[in-house]
């Protein structure tokens, strides 16, 4: 008898905020430490953000995931955005083998030089808000200082290479998620891009990659209490 794979869960809606603001030549984004008893993602070090309510209004109205987004930034983070200035980058889906899910929409927010001082984090969600630059976020990860996620992770190592220009003019057919899919070898769980060779033959939900999707690794392997890409 041929058994019946599991309902893939719905995902919730979300908005995260890359909020960045000038440092010398180099941009400083503001990143946070979710805390250890979280449900989702404990300790990870990620980027303001949260999912859409009712009161942002209807997730068919592009604005409703802007105003979820500079909602997310003040209850996460203590600092006011303008919705209409945000700039929708990029958007990526949580494998279907995840019981908690996510469509999430990745938006931009640039300040001015010095803003955001008296940003920090919520002491319940988030804890350790810090400004640094990508480069420096990287640097922690490697040392194996801070588990980032590899949504975070590929927009992180696309800042630090492309900046913030970069990431819009790499913006586009964004309605398109990137979703990857779960799999385990040799008791080491992998997240597989959809531009990987294996990704179709692999069970879960699918969709094509976008083009913006070769920008970043293939695969990523948990290892060490951290993802890294192969």
């Amino acid at each position: 008898m041929t058994s019946t794979p599991p309902r893939a869960h719905a995902p919730r809606l979300a908005a995260t905020v890359v909020l960045l603001r000038p440092s010398g030549t180099a941009f400083e984004c503001y990143m946070l430490r979710r805390s250890g008893g979280s449900s989702f993602m404990p300790d990870s070090l990620v980027f303001p953000g949260g999912r859409l309510d009712d009161a942002d209004g209807d997730p068919g109205d592009d604005a409703t995931w802007a105003r979820a987004a500079a909602r997310e930034c003040v209850e996460e983070a203590a600092v006011s955005v303008d919705p209409d200035q945000l700039v929708w980058f990029d958007t990526w889906c949580t494998p279907s083998a995840e019981p908690k899910r996510f469509l999430a929409r990745f938006f931009l927010a640039v300040l001015g030089e010095g803003d955001g001082g008296l940003a920090q984090a919520d002491g319940s969600e988030t804890t350790d808000g810090r400004w640094w630059t990508a480069a420096a976020a990287l640097a922690a990860w490697e040392r194996g200082e801070a588990d980032i996620p590899p949504p975070t992770l590929c927009t992180l190592m696309r800042l630090d290479a492309v900046g913030p220009a970069g990431l819009r003019a790499e913006a586009h057919a964004l309605e398109v998620p990137i979703l990857p899919k779960a799999a385990v070898h040799a008791t080491e769980i992998h997240v597989v891009m959809p531009h990987h060779a294996e990704y179709d033959a692999l069970p879960g939900e699918a969709a094509a990659p976008p083009d913006r999707a070769h920008t970043h690794p293939r695969r990523f392997t948990r290892r060490d209490g951290r993802w890294v890409p192969s």
